[in-house]
Order: structure tokens, then sequence, then C-alpha cells
């Protein structure tokens, strides 16, 4: 079934001129298409026709929006669904974000401590999209909520980026259930053994 178009036009409309995404954001995505569809469909379904942009340049949100959704809709079937490619972008925007100066130099800092990581993650996300709030509460010694507010991607996204994030950390088992809070708005239980 492709990505809901519905939510597609209320994600646009609560979008700013402001907000905005990285470069290496749509890279990520141009380069699953790619792998999964090839150039020629990498090139379609970006309005600018080139299927790239500059890793650390800042780029309007709603343009990102219309490719990923674009996107999902061709990647659906290789995928199993909507909801498998926002997991294997997800996935994939934090392996390209630890292959960055960015990632890197974050996940130097917090070497593979689950609770560093997770710390970090409101600054890792900073540095990735200009809009949104992120915070980190602690629950327990392996146990964590983020909550994230005004922030365009489907939760299902922000769940692969954390359970990935956690997966390269020294965490046992990382688990994350997710909970909607409202419109953009959405709390993530992060726990592991």
């Amino acid at each position: 079934m492709p990505a809901d178009r519905d939510e597609l036009q209320k994600r646009l409309a609560a979008a700013q001129h402001a907000d905005t995404t990285r470069g290496l954001n749509f890279n990520t995505l141009f380069v699953l298409v790619r792998e999964q569809l090839g150039e020629d469909v990498t090139r379609a379904i970006d309005s600018t026709g080139k299927g790239s942009r500059i890793d650390f340049f800042s780029y309007p949100v709603q343009e990102y929006l219309q490719v990923a959704w674009t996107a999902a809709d061709r990647l659906e079937g290789k995928f199993g669904g909507v909801d498998g490619v926002w997991r294997e972008l997800g996935r994939r925007t934090v392996t390209g974000f630890l292959n960055s100066t960015l990632g890197r130099a974050l996940f130097a800092m917090a070497g593979h401590d689950p609770r560093r990581v997770l710390s970090a993650g409101p600054s890792g996300y900073r540095g990735a999209v200009s809009y949104g709030e992120r915070k980190v509460e602690w629950l327990g010694e392996k146990h964590a909520r983020m909550t994230f507010k005004h922030d365009f991607m489907p939760a299902v996204f922000h769940e692969a980026v954390i359970l990935t994030a956690m997966q390269q950390t020294e965490a046992k088992s990382p688990k994350v259930k997710t909970s909607e809070k409202g419109f953009l708005d959405v709390e993530y239980d992060i726990s592991w053994e």
C-alpha cells in the first residue's frame, strides 16, 4: 500500500521555511533507491533530477519529505511495505551518520556506552536537522525515554534509528517501544539487558 499522501500533506503544511535537513540524509535515501532500483529511478524521484546533495549543506525538509514519500512508494515491494522502507531508511541513516565526521566524533566521545550514546542523541539530531526538540529522560540504569516533538519523519523511522544506534553499543538485546503522543510528537521507551 503506497505511503499515505494525506499524512505527507499534513507534514508538509506543518513545516516552516527554516526547517531543514542535511544533504547527508538525502544522500542516504538516494543510495538506498539507487541500490534497489537503479540510477534512472533515483534521478526521477529527485525534483532536481540529480539524485544527490552536498552532505553538509542544509535543504528544506519539505523537499526531503516529498522525495522520501515518493521513494517509499517505489521501494515498498522490496521491503514488505512502507513501514519496511522507513525501517531500512532509519537503519541506513544511522550507519551513514556513523560514517560522517560528526557521527564519528559523537561516537568517539560516547564510546560503546549505551547511556552515553543515548544522551548524545539529541546533539546528533541537532547536527542533522534544524527542526524539532528531542530529549532523553532516564527511568533506570538500562531504561530511558526519548521524547521527540515536532519531528517530520514517521515514528517507525526513528524507532529503527534508535535501535540501530543501540546495536552499535555494548547494550545487550536492546528494545524500543513507540508511543505516539500527538501529531509529530512521539515517545520512545528504550531498554536493554
